[in-house]
């Protein structure tokens, strides 16, 4: 890492260039004579004559800084041709004159295409040593080549490497060609897929690569995937220049603190923490090139190149059907490596023994699921994600993790949304009722989530009441545990209450019922019910038992122990043990009256609960053992204290 003081002058845009084209068509040589750097730095690049790994030099036209990233052409270095081209703004792409488009040409024009360039300029090179006849057929050639494509269109330049000619009309090009990038973000979280790794004496761990996003700055704290160690950066320069801040559209070269060489390799990324999540699986649009030999069948083995990164993954397709050459369809990718991606990536698939491109994509999940069997409402949740407008997408994404936690980063990365626009469609979204607050809860749900589990909560009710058609219904601090263990902490109740309002479900007491099931009674049982509820409110603290008032009211205990949980169900009686019931009224005075004598001694025995409720041992134990299991009173011994519950 370079030693130099701060660049002076910035101009006005920055921008990727990076060079395409087969071997020995001159990609070096034209860097070189356009930059005065000679990328090929490695001895056995040298010595050889041809590029082996990835360059970099620097390029200032007009008011546009490039930083140029020079690519092998050999077909053996295609992956890392792939590498080099992660982060380019545009391509320029060389044919030698006196050699046309060559196998290499016609993969890297493919490449580009499918990790979505979709500028370029083409030099055709060597122009010195044929004439011009031969160059009017070579320029047909690319012509042909690139008809049909995003680069149908690009200038084509002819220039010499040697002589010069040409290169003063090729640099209008480029400058030209700038005009028509599209500006990308140039704030927010930053990622950089790591290229190059080396150790500068004293300095320690320096890392380059093209950044993809955002901007870093000198004591940024960073990222690192695979492994998700953090680190710090002491020093940013671009191409040997000390820096105060790189953004997207920069070759940034960044010194590491807390980070050892063997912790980073190419391949690596680095990100603000927290953005990137790893994912053994991503769901993706994938594209097979119509140059492509075969067919792809499902379950394949592909290399998938993503940044810089490279791993082995099987391709599981939405429709279990093979994909012809030219053709898309959606698929997963799985694989046993974790893939670090956000929505909108692109990536190349090559065949698993690296021998050729077949295709590429773009990545709509980063981080995914197993499909559901319901594969026609997957293909309908891929097609928002892939088409749909920011507020469908983050409405998409807000279904899928429920009720889950999401913060912006999360969101930015699993939308593809910019950060600074994401504020406007949350607020469309509440606005227009998309996202909703649920009281007590501190996050926006989507309708659908909460429609979801109440259509399952109706299932659940209605399972339990063909199972138990003699209760009155779910006792409600079941199904509010259920519902909790659905959503998410602490939303138990809130949800109960929604579900309750809905007139999907009727509350009564201590049950939660469908309104089909509602208890219902008769006249006949009606008339006993109150003679019941009369019985068991007038005798105080000394309640009849049923078997007793089954005699007195001419009915069986069956009956009553029916009547019973209805009246238990909407709040007029207390079941104390399956043989004792209290009226709601005096149960309530029963806690009044003991809350009263602890707070007075601070605890109480059975013995005194007895005599001042003027009743008998066989009530009055089992009322504090009922207290006990409410959380009213807690037992210390022989006698009893208030919870903590009770006395707030």
């Amino acid at each position: 890492m370079a030693s130099s003081t701060d660049q002076s002058a910035a101009p006005s845009r920055f921008l990727i260039l990076g060079t395409a084209g087969h071997i020995d068509h001159g990609k070096t040589a034209l860097v070189n004579a356009l930059t005065g750097t000679n990328t090929d730095r490695l001895p056995e690049e040298k010595r050889r004559g041809m590029t082996i790994e990835l360059g970099f030099a620097e390029l200032a036209v007009g008011d546009v800084h490039f930083g140029v990233v020079d690519v092998p052409g050999h077909e053996r270095f295609v992956r890392t041709m792939v590498a080099g081209a992660t982060g380019i703004d545009l391509a320029l792409i060389v044919v030698a004159g006196d050699d046309s488009v060559m196998p290499q040409t016609v993969e890297h024009v493919e490449v580009l295409r499918l990790v979505g360039i979709e500028q370029a300029v083409v030099a055709v090179t060597k122009i010195d040593t044929v004439d011009a006849t031969l160059l009017d057929v070579v320029e047909d050639d690319v012509r042909n080549l690139l008809h049909g494509t995003v680069f149908q269109c690009a200038p084509m330049v002819r220039v010499s490497s040697v002589t010069g000619e040409g290169l003063g009309a090729l640099k209008k090009a480029l400058l030209e060609v700038a005009g028509r990038v599209s500006q990308r973000r140039r704030s927010g979280s930053f990622r950089m897929a790591v290229d190059r790794v080396f150790t500068v004496q004293g300095r320690g761990t320096v890392v380059t690569g093209s950044v993809l996003q955002g901007l870093v700055r000198s004591g940024d704290t960073l990222e690192v995937h695979p492994g998700s160690k953090r680190c710090r950066v002491r020093e940013v320069q671009s191409h040997g220049l000390r820096q105060d801040a790189i953004q997207l559209g920069r070759r940034a070269a960044l010194n590491l603190i807390g980070l050892d060489r063997r912790d980073m390799d190419r391949g690596h990324e680095l990100a603000t923490p927290g953005f990137i999540a790893p994912s053994h699986r991503v769901d993706t649009s994938f594209e097979v090139l119509q140059s492509c030999k075969r067919s792809i069948k499902p379950f394949s083995r592909l290399r998938i190149c993503m940044g810089t990164r490279d791993v082995l993954a099987r391709v599981v397709m939405l429709d279990r059907a093979e994909i012809a050459p030219g053709g898309t369809s959606y698929v997963q990718l799985r694989s046993d490596s974790d893939f670090f991606a956000v929505h909108g990536q692109r990536f190349i698939a090559r065949e698993e023994n690296d021998a050729r491109t077949i295709g590429g994509g773009v990545v709509l999940r980063p981080v995914a699921l197993r499909w559901s069997a319901d594969r026609e409402s997957e293909r309908q949740a891929l097609d928002i994600l892939n088409h749909g407008s920011p507020d469908q997408r983050i409405t998409q994404v807000s279904i899928e993790v429920g009720f889950a936690d999401v913060y912006d980063l999360h969101l930015v990365a699993r939308t593809g949304i910019e950060p600074d626009a994401l504020r406007a469609v949350r607020q469309k979204l509440m606005d227009t009722e998309q996202w909703i607050a649920i009281d007590g809860f501190d996050r926006r749900v989507a309708p659908a989530c909460i429609e979801t589990l109440f259509d399952r909560a109706d299932h659940r009710l209605q399972r339990y009441h063909l199972a138990h058609p003699h209760e009155p219904g779910f006792h409600v601090d079941a199904f509010t545990g259920w519902l909790e263990r659905k959503s998410a902490p602490g939303l138990g109740r809130p949800l109960l209450d929604l579900y309750a309002k809905s007139a999907r479900a009727q509350v009564h007491g201590r049950y939660i019922c469908a309104p089909a099931f509602a208890p219902r009674i008769s006249a006949q049982d009606q008339r006993i019910l109150d003679g019941m509820r009369a019985a068991i409110g007038e005798s105080g603290f000394a309640p009849p038992s049923l078997d007793s008032l089954a005699g007195a009211l001419d009915t069986d205990v069956k009956r009553l122990r029916r009547l019973a949980k209805i009246a238990v169900a909407y709040g007029e009686l207390v079941e104390i043990d399956g043989a004792i019931y209290l009226s709601a009224e005096n149960e309530s005075q029963l806690r009044r009256i003991v809350a009263d004598m602890i707070r007075e001694g601070n605890a109480v025995t059975v013995a005194q609960v007895r005599e001042r409720l003027d009743s008998s041992r066989k009530y009055t134990v089992p009322f504090m053992e009922y207290l006990d299991r409410i959380r009213f009173t807690v037992r210390q011994g022989d006698t009893r204290v208030l919870h903590d519950k009770a006395m707030t």
